[in-house]
């Protein structure tokens, strides 16, 4: 797997766990909804990849622990 391919997948992730919690900042249930099924998706395909996120805090240089 290339590192580009996981870096892409972190930025991915990130930017769905942070529009989950501005949805849930909003209190806006349909955008909560939506969030979380992008997030969800994200959090998928990292793990089908081996990739480590963790939800809304990146490490350094957008790697993320587990």
């Amino acid at each position: 797997m290339s590192t580009v391919f996981a870096a892409a997948v972190r930025e991915r992730a990130g930017l769905a766990w942070q529009a989950l919690q501005a949805a849930r900042d909003d209190d806006d249930a349909h955008a909560v909804l939506v969030a979380e099924a992008e997030w969800e998706d994200a959090w998928r395909l990292a793990q089908a990849h081996g990739i480590a996120i963790e939800q809304g805090r990146p490490g350094p240089q957008g790697e993320a622990g587990a």
